[in-house]
């Protein structure tokens, strides 16, 4: 390592998680974007517990460094941290779903910029994902109020595998029951 730190922070923020150091890269983060520009960077890691920490270093500076992550969201980074629900790794999955909520929580425009790319996401997810990724993805569906969806989330409304609901705690819940719940909050399915 050379004697001043120019460049990439990828190698120190790699370092200080495998010491378990996330407050410190956290503040560091809120000090120097180039910290941030590396969490953003190991989003392609290929070590998954990796890319999982950086999913929740990601949702707690949106959490707490509200205007530092700013123009990080505005550049679409919400749109990766969706496409990582797909990921095979359980871990990122549930950390992708969270901080992907996150994001739109603290960004409630992001659901409006990024419409199309999100809802295309949002739908892959629902064709193919496991039934806990489709439950993810008809509730974000349904937060957005992507009408379009309906048809595809009809097909899911007599499941009666129960899945983790996702965001909202160890709560066991039939696909089903979601389905048929965000379809009425879409204004679907009113002559059932």
């Amino acid at each position: 390592m050379g004697l001043f730190s120019f460049g990439s922070k990828k190698n120190k923020v790699i370092k200080m998680l495998s010491e378990g150091d996330t407050e410190s890269i956290l503040r560091s983060a809120a000090k120097d974007p180039k910290y941030v520009d590396a969490i953003v960077e190991l989003f392609t890691e290929e070590n998954p517990g990796i890319r999982g920490d950086v999913l929740l270093l990601v949702g707690e500076l949106t959490t707490r460094h509200r205007d530092l992550m700013m123009p990080y969201v505005e550049e679409g980074l919400p749109l990766k941290v969706l496409s990582l629900v797909n990921d095979p790794d359980p871990y990122v999955k549930e950390n992708a779903m969270q901080t992907f909520e996150i994001m739109l929580r603290y960004f409630p425009w992001v659901g409006e910029k990024f419409r199309n790319e999100i809802a295309s996401l949002l739908l892959d997810v629902l064709q193919v994902g496991d039934k806990n990724r489709k439950a993810f993805a008809i509730l974000m569906l349904g937060r957005l109020k992507v009408k379009e969806a309906i048809p595809l989330i009809e097909e899911l409304k007599n499941v009666s595998d129960a899945v983790i609901l996702p965001l909202e705690g160890i709560k066991w819940v039939p696909l089903g029951e979601i389905a048929d719940r965000v379809i009425k909050e879409l204004g679907g399915g009113v002559n059932d």
